[in-house]
């Protein structure tokens, strides 16, 4: 099969194999999808996927796994800026990515011909993820200072509109993740370094409460919450577990269910229901109910899954992996209700981030 195929449907059970170079500004990386079943995401779907170590936010389409652009977020040739997080405005018309190192930046894309529209320089020591509110028009960027000594960091809160700071409260040390809930009017920030969960209302970006969860060093990373808004989803990367909260006044802990060992990011299917997590010591993923009664582990063909989005489509999950120092990182669709892996793009190196973009 030679290089540029590009499979013309997807065949039941069928599996063919595409290998291709992708030239990317002065970088070449070699790219090989794996089709392996006939299902198929949304067509028209395209998969944002945003890799650590070469300063760029691959495309490609969520139907075949096929690269079709990239991006370069290249701040300071010759050193790794590290694009870690990337996500879509509700309606589809921007995305927004954040850049690690350097100087840690937040940058807007429009959706339209992939256009940087604006860039902000983060008043932070270390961007991670970027979670935006159900209306689009505020992003939240935790400052995951890792390297600050246990001093307390913020949580930079930015108007999308213009890229302007709102408010930066300092919450914690080395918050990672910062949830808003369906309704808008709270944030669930992940606290790893000290073990705690707060809740803050966005009514002036004021804390309202806090609570320490799971056990001393479970170090809880990030969090999901249901559609309700009553109850958030909470992988602890230490404790390897899938911990379920009831937030009102009191925060309690409801379940909990045993995933892989070190999960990184969840996400939760449209319509509530199952919830993957990327188990990124294990090599795998975590399938379970939203009640949590039942799960199942399934093995990733690629080292270190990271990142988790689902689509329009609830029975397909897309997981990046970072791959090692002997592979490229990559990204996989998986069936939900099968455990089959409809497709495999061997893309990147430390593969982070994915978002899907309609």
């Amino acid at each position: 099969m030679g290089l540029g195929y590009e499979p013309r449907t997807c065949r039941t059970r069928a599996t063919e194999v595409i290998q291709y170079l992708v030239s990317v500004t002065s970088r070449v990386l070699i790219g090989m999808v794996i089709l392996t079943t006939a299902c198929s995401p949304v067509p028209g779907e395209r998969l944002l996927v945003t890799s650590g170590f070469t300063d760029q936010i691959f495309v490609l389409d969520a139907r075949t796994g096929r690269v079709t652009d990239s991006l370069s977020l290249d701040r300071r040739p010759g050193e790794r800026d590290e694009p870690h997080s990337v996500t879509v405005s509700p309606d589809g018309s921007h995305f927004y990515a954040t850049l690690s190192h350097g100087e840690p930046s937040f940058w807007k894309y429009e959706s339209d011909g992939l256009r940087l529209v604006g860039r902000l320089t983060l008043p932070a020591n270390g961007a991670s993820r970027v979670r935006l509110s159900p209306d689009g028009s505020i992003a939240a960027i935790p400052d995951y200072w890792l390297s600050g000594g246990g001093a307390t960091s913020r949580v930079a809160f930015v108007r999308t509109d213009d890229l302007t700071v709102l408010a930066n409260p300092k919450l914690c040390p080395a918050p990672h993740d910062a949830v808003f809930s369906p309704s808008g009017d709270r944030v669930a920030v992940i606290c790893p370094l000290s073990d705690e969960l707060v809740i803050i209302k966005t009514d002036g970006f004021v804390e309202i409460n806090r609570s320490k969860i799971g056990e001393t060093g479970d170090r809880p990373l990030n969090a999901a919450w249901m559609a309700e808004g009553k109850n958030l989803l909470v992988a602890l990367a230490n404790g390897s577990k899938l911990l379920k909260l009831e937030i009102s006044e009191d925060i309690r802990e409801s379940s909990q269910v045993i995933t892989g060992t070190q999960p990184a990011q969840l996400a939760v299917a449209p319509g509530g229901s199952p919830v993957v997590v990327a188990n990124r010591g294990s090599g795998s993923i975590t399938i379970t109910t939203s009640d949590g009664t039942r799960s199942t582990e399934i093995e990733l063909p690629g080292p270190h899954p990271h990142g988790v989005a689902f689509g329009q489509d609830p029975t397909v999950v897309y997981v990046t992996y970072e791959g090692d120092t002997r592979t490229l990182g990559g990204v996989v669709a998986i069936d939900v209700d099968t455990g089959a892996i409809l497709w495999r793009t061997e893309v990147g190196s430390f593969t982070l981030g994915v978002a899907v973009l309609p």
